[in-house]
C-alpha cells in the first residue's frame, strides 16, 4: 500500500479514459492534465466550434464518513451561438467539484450535502464523461457578447423589397443626374 507521500505524487497530464473512484480515493490520486473537448461530443454538438482544451486539476480522497471524494476544478471554453446578433461567442467554464461517489442508490440521500452525490454502477466510470455532464449543468441559459447589435430580422415585404431593388439595375447616369440636379 502506498503512503499518503507517495500518493500526493502520483500526477498523471495525460488523463484516463476510465477512473475508478473508490480505488483512487483510497490512494489518493491527483489528476492534473487537459484534453481535447472535441472528445465531449454532447457539450460541443450545438457549438460553433469543438477546438479548445479542457484543463483538469482534481483530487481523490476519502472523507471521514470515509465517503469516497472527488475534488477539483475543471476549466473550458465553448464556442455558442450569441443570442442577440447569432454569431459565435466565447463562454468561459470554470467548476469547482465536489463529488461524492456511492454505489447503492439508498445512499445518496445520505451524503453529505456539500458533496453532489455520483451513483456508480460499476467500478469504473468513463472521466470525460462525468466531466462533460457537469459542463454541460453549468453552461448559461443564454450566450451572448457583451456588447452586439441584435440580429436585423425581416418581414415578407422587407424581404420582398430587398429583391426587387436587386433586380432593378443601377443606371450608371444616375450620379450624373444628382450632380447636376435634375430629378
Amino acid at each position: 500500500m502506498l503512503s499518503p507521500y507517495d500518493c500526493a505524487l502520483m500526477q498523471t497530464s495525460t488523463l484516463p479514459d476510465l477512473i475508478k473512484p473508490i480505488k483512487h480515493a483510497r490512494q489518493g490520486l491527483i489528476l492534473k492534465g487537459m484534453f481535447p473537448l472535441e472528445r465531449m461530443t454532447r457539450l460541443t454538438s450545438d457549438a460553433f466550434s469543438s477546438d479548445g482544451v479542457v484543463e483538469v486539476d482534481m483530487v481523490f480522497t476519502k472523507d471521514t464518513e470515509g465517503y469516497s471524494i472527488l475534488k477539483g476544478e475543471v476549466k473550458t471554453c465553448v464556442q455558442l451561438q450569441c443570442q442577440r446578433c447569432l454569431k459565435g461567442t466565447g463562454v468561459s467554464v470554470e467548476l469547482d467539484l465536489s463529488l461524492a461517489f456511492v454505489t447503492q442508490e439508498s445512499r445518496i440521500k445520505q451524503v453529505p450535502s456539500i458533496y453532489e452525490p455520483v451513483l456508480l454502477e460499476s467500478e469504473e466510470i468513463s472521466l470525460v464523461e462525468l466531466l462533460e455532464d457537469e459542463l454541460i449543468l453549468a453552461l448559461p441559459i443564454m450566450a451572448y457578447h457583451s456588447d452586439c447589435e441584435a440580429y436585423q430580422y425581416r418581414t415578407d415585404k422587407q424581404l420582398e423589397a430587398e429583391k426587387a431593388s436587386k433586380k432593378k439595375r443601377d443606371n450608371p447616369f444616375d450620379v450624373l443626374k444628382q450632380l447636376k440636379g435634375d430629378e
